[in-house]
């Protein structure tokens, strides 16, 4: 009986440290830190992202932690969609966006990543369309529908393609204007002209 009495605080305290509710030991996640950090330091992504999680885990509050594991869960697929993309061959690149959101369903990074590559899918048509329009109503509409679905893509490169568009519109407008002599020529379109 006299060892019971000795057992018995031996045994509360080592059933109080099994508590799913205890943090681990700081030294745990000083050390969980160090790594995640090195893995940050050698562009390892995949041990970064899994090692951001950890410490996520142990401190949910902690929106900067959140918020850099988000972005070391994306950088592998996004680096790898970017050679991808570089190589040409934008439809595995938007397959490895998608495989990475699969994986972190919500990642908000990937997500955004894969709208922007889901978008330069149809940047042909839009450009086909606005070169093909055959007067000023069919260019503005072509343009304001190109602007509307690349919207988020901007780049020094488009912001002066849709500039240059908008003053051949002007310009177009300009020669074609009516004159205060004559009336203006508005050439007559078949219906077999497309």
């Amino acid at each position: 009986m006299k060892y019971m009495l000795y057992l018995f605080p031996v045994l509360l305290f080592v059933c109080a440290g099994c508590s799913p509710e205890v943090p681990p030991p700081p030294v745990e996640r000083n050390d969980l830190i160090v790594r995640f950090f090195r893995s940050l330091r050698s562009s390892n992504s995949d041990a970064a992202g899994l090692q951001g999680e950890k410490i996520y885990t142990m401190d949910k509050r902690n929106y900067f932690v959140q918020n850099l594991v988000a972005v070391q869960q994306a950088n592998s697929y996004v680096r790898r969609a970017q050679n991808f993309l570089n190589a040409g061959d934008l439809e595995r690149a938007i397959k490895e966006l998608e495989s990475g959101l699969r994986r972190f369903p919500r990642n908000t990074q990937l997500h955004t990543q894969l709208d922007k590559l889901r978008k330069l899918r149809y940047a042909e048509r839009h450009f086909i369309a606005m070169r093909s329009a055959p007067n000023p109503v069919a260019m503005n509409s072509a343009l304001a529908a190109a602007q509307a679905g690349l919207d988020g893509l901007e780049s020094p490169k488009l912001n002066a393609f849709f500039a240059n568009y908008k003053q051949s519109i002007e310009r177009w407008n300009k020669h074609n204007a009516p004159s205060s002599t004559g009336s203006a020529k508005v050439p007559i379109r078949s219906f077999d002209d497309k």
